[in-house]
């Protein structure tokens, strides 16, 4: 059996048990109960999938306006922000529902 060759100050060495820090993997992040798993959407086309599916009942800064107080949920990774396709079909059907958007 070959094992790779890893310095013991290095990040991704082998002889430290994974952290569940910053240097942890996503896939141990997401399995806190976060509604991060799946596909995951931009800002402006989750906006346009919402807007097509609610027949254009939400403007483009009201959405942004919900992104950036938290009431619907995103992801930032980087200085980009990502939303998970759940959220926005939760979204929908909230609207399609008639009821109000306070998370």
């Amino acid at each position: 059996m070959h094992l790779p060759i890893v310095s013991k100050g290095d990040c991704m060495s082998a002889d430290r048990p994974p952290r569940a820090g910053r240097d942890a993997p996503v896939s141990a992040a997401a399995g806190r109960g976060t509604p991060a798993t799946g596909p995951m959407l931009v800002p402006s086309n989750a906006w346009r999938i919402l807007n097509a599916r609610t027949g254009g009942a939400i403007s483009r800064s009201t959405f942004y306006r919900w992104l950036s107080s938290g009431q619907v949920y995103s992801v930032r990774v980087g200085h980009r922000l990502y939303i998970p396709w759940r959220v926005i079909e939760e979204l929908i059907e909230q609207c399609l529902a008639g009821e109000r958007i306070d998370r």
